[in-house]
């Protein structure tokens, strides 16, 4: 039941940053770490490349792909250990 737990957070986690990815895709966000580091700089960003692009929006798909991935193993997990399946 545990892991059945688990798996179903993790996936209910990874399809939430899945869809802030996605909603996001097109604006050219900084994390905070990146963002601390130029403020203490005082530099400024690097605008982002085809590959930055690229993996921005393969990091929102696989994200909501694990994510219904989990959600349906943690479901699963948990409806068999309920012996509903």
């Amino acid at each position: 039941m545990t892991i059945g737990l688990l798996a179903l957070a993790m996936g209910i986690l990874l399809f939430w940053a899945g869809w802030n990815h996605w909603r996001h895709r097109r604006e050219e966000t900084v994390n905070i770490l990146e963002g601390a580091i130029l403020d203490a700089t005082g530099a400024e960003p690097l605008p982002l490349t085809k590959l930055d692009w690229f993996l921005k929006y393969l990091q929102g798909i696989l994200s909501f792909v694990f994510g219904f991935l989990f959600t349906l193993m943690g479901a699963v997990i948990i409806l068999n250990e309920l012996e509903m399946l």
